[in-house]
């Protein structure tokens, strides 16, 4: 099928002699884990327990996905921007880590998306918790005109391509064009540059994608580093593979969890940006 050999092409490029164990990782089930969150005794907090295997009833969450959510640098008090929230799983990550005195703002442009987002963080946080989660609708890329350094942290897990479910779906494989990339790289640069705006001098943000595409990963953080050089500075996590502005946890060497990239910043402690 057309699609199907542009895909294996385009991704056989930047892979390599590596690109059929990473294909056939990605078509095996994820590396899933459970989350379990228990109220304090005050019940304005949350323990979370990570449980792997995941048992019944419990969140389900990609091991790479919690891995992002647990990048971002929680202050003590403020407000937190979870920029494209949905399903949930990433937020209930922060509400869980961040203390009483945090705010979380969980934003999902998806009305049915955002319908599902809710219903997760109703059903796993305790009232306490959960009253310090809004749920909002805004489009986060042209938020930062009415919020310019507004948010102490922000993460942004952004639409890609996530083509690890393109290749488990094979109409959607079918589909395919080198252009699905390109186009989500233009928007995903509208969702970071509108979020590094957002964020207040000092804040950090972490950017976030489940896509295995160089120009959905590393192409957007370049626009970033050309744009705002010397305006922030990268500070990768320690886990993954090195790319060059973050890391990224591929299925084929990490027991089949991810794909996903993150790239984590933190803004200078100065003046404040015009235009995104």
């Amino acid at each position: 099928m057309p699609g199907t050999a542009e895909f294996d092409a385009f991704y056989a490029k930047l892979y390599g002699s590596r690109w059929e164990s990473l294909r056939c990782a990605m078509l095996e089930p994820n590396y899933a884990v459970g989350l379990r969150l228990k109220a304090t005794d005050h019940g304005d907090r949350v323990q979370l327990e990570i449980v792997d295997p995941p048992e019944e009833g419990l969140y389900r969450i990609d091991r790479a996905s919690l891995s992002a959510a647990q990048a971002l640098v929680l202050p003590d008090q403020g407000m937190v921007l979870d920029a494209c929230a949905a399903p949930g799983g990433k937020t209930l990550v922060l509400a869980a880590s961040g203390s009483q005195h945090l705010r979380i703002d969980a934003n999902e442009l998806s009305v049915d998306r955002r319908r599902r987002l809710r219903e997760v963080l109703d059903r796993h946080l305790p009232e306490g918790v959960r009253k310090r989660v809004i749920v909002s609708g805004y489009d986060a890329a042209t938020l930062c005109k009415k919020r310019p350094s507004y948010y102490d942290a922000i993460l942004l897990d952004a639409p890609c391509s996530s083509e690890r479910h393109v290749l488990q779906d094979a109409h959607v494989l079918e589909q395919w064009t080198p252009a699905r990339t390109r186009n989500l790289a233009f928007r995903q640069w509208a969702l970071l540059s509108s979020a590094f705006l957002m964020l207040k001098p000092g804040g950090c943000l972490v950017y976030a994608t489940c896509s295995i595409s160089e120009l959905e990963n590393d192409g957007v953080l370049e626009r970033l580093c050309k744009k705002y050089d010397g305006h922030f500075r990268l500070d990768p996590p320690s886990w993954g593979e090195p790319t060059r502005h973050g890391v990224i946890m591929l299925p084929d060497r990490e027991h089949g969890a991810g794909p996903l990239y993150v790239a984590r910043l933190f803004k200078a402690e100065e003046q404040s940006f015009q235009g995104a």
